[in-house]
């Protein structure tokens, strides 16, 4: 595998790049940001995946699943994502999170 240097940002670009990576760490806390960062259909694992990007860090996946699950902001979709090995069940965002999400943004 090949690793390239990253180029370095003309003027503050750099600055403004980590202020917009912490408020979207800070967003993933208390909001269902998660909705406009995926397909409107994911399985728990890709939404586990962002999460870990953006956080920068690796998340237990039990524990992942159980709090994402009873924050209650997903729903399935009936479908499975069929790829290598076992087929995975489908997620997508509730309404009512969805909604919710929106009104904040509407209302800071």
């Amino acid at each position: 595998m090949v690793h390239l240097q990253p180029t370095p940002l003309a003027f503050d670009h750099a600055k403004i790049l980590e202020y917009a990576l912490r408020r979207l760490r800070w967003k993933l806390e208390y909001t269902a940001l998660g909705f406009m960062l995926l397909p409107k259909a994911f399985t728990l694992s890709e939404l586990q995946a962002a999460y870990e990007i953006i956080l920068g860090e690796g998340l237990d996946k039990r524990n992942f699943r159980r709090k994402i699950l009873a924050a209650d902001v997903l729903e399935e979709t009936g479908g499975t994502n069929e790829g290598p090995g076992r087929p995975a069940r489908l997620y997508r965002f509730s309404a009512q999170a969805i909604e919710m999400e929106q009104a904040r943004r509407r209302f800071p």
